[in-house]
């Protein structure tokens, strides 16, 4: 079998939910993970009998299967790429996306020097911690999350990038967590999207990434930033401050939350003009 023939079924069986430049890109990712060769090689072999094609074709259908039912590609494959760097995936952790590299890059780009104390709250694939401390060296990591199966997988990515972080158990919003100690930098991309909001959503993102991950009570979207300021009073440094990804359509809502209880808070757009992100410092003496 050539792997022509292979990529033509791709093709006919995906033609109606993904583009055909989309359906390339997603079948030489399959293609790689199973025949373990560069796509460079693989494109040039499009036309040659290969006997990995004939002794692997199960495993092609299989994912094609996947694939129709909507689960998304870095599921199937299990790994995807965040910043530059590979991550390990599945369905017990949300798939890192753009916005939050943005997120990591406005830290970066804020702090001055190496020797800070990080926390990471719900963790997820531990993407965010792990690339912060592979360019902070010095830097000391904690990452909690309520999810024991993602704080597995997260110890999996930051062994695979040998990058030293303290993973803990922890249901940040009904745990006591003052004793987790004091941060210069508190940062999150936790839940913010409305159950409401839901039926707006793609459905590759609703039946496959984890609802506990996504979704906050619709009577109260802003729990966890309440929660993190509520964290902030005793555990957030004097010159410390808070990186945070939010819900663009309540931006405005999330801004005026933090400026009651910071001096400085600043919003920030995302590549494609949303209002993503959140930076908060200097708490406000009550008195």
């Amino acid at each position: 079998m050539k792997l022509s023939e292979l990529k033509n079924l791709y093709h006919k069986e995906l033609n109606s939910r993904y583009s055909e430049g989309e359906i390339d890109t997603i079948f030489f990712w399959v293609a790689e993970k199973i025949i373990g060769k560069p796509q460079s090689i693989l494109k040039l072999a499009l036309n040659e009998e290969w006997y990995e094609f004939n002794e692997r074709k199960l495993l092609f259908h299989l994912k094609l299967l996947d694939l129709k039912y909507g689960k998304p590609i870095q599921y199937i494959l299990g790994e995807t790429e965040f910043y530059g760097m590979k991550f390990f995936v599945n369905e017990n952790v949300l798939i890192p996306r753009p916005e939050t590299e943005e997120l990591i890059e406005w830290i970066l780009t804020d702090v001055k020097y190496s020797f800070v104390n990080i926390i990471d709250i719900g963790t997820g694939s531990g993407c965010i911690p792990i690339v912060l401390k592979k360019n902070l060296k010095e830097a000391k990591v904690t990452a909690i999350d309520i999810s024991q199966k993602a704080l597995d997988l997260a110890k999996i990515n930051a062994e695979y990038h040998h990058t030293p972080i303290d993973f803990k158990k922890v249901d940040f919003i009904n745990d006591n967590i003052d004793h987790l100690g004091k941060f210069d930098i508190i940062v999150s991309n936790p839940p913010y999207i409305a159950n409401e909001e839901s039926h707006s959503m793609d459905e590759n993102v609703t039946k496959f990434e984890p609802e506990i991950a996504l979704f906050v009570p619709d009577n109260d979207p802003l729990i966890f930033y309440k929660k993190i300021i509520e964290f902030a009073q005793n555990n957030l440094k004097k010159e410390g401050k808070i990186y945070l990804e939010i819900n663009q359509h309540l931006a405005e809502e999330t801004r005026n939350l933090f400026l009651e209880n910071f001096e400085v808070v600043e919003l920030k757009k995302d590549i494609s003009g949303n209002d993503r992100m959140i930076c908060a410092h200097t708490l406000k003496t009550i008195n």
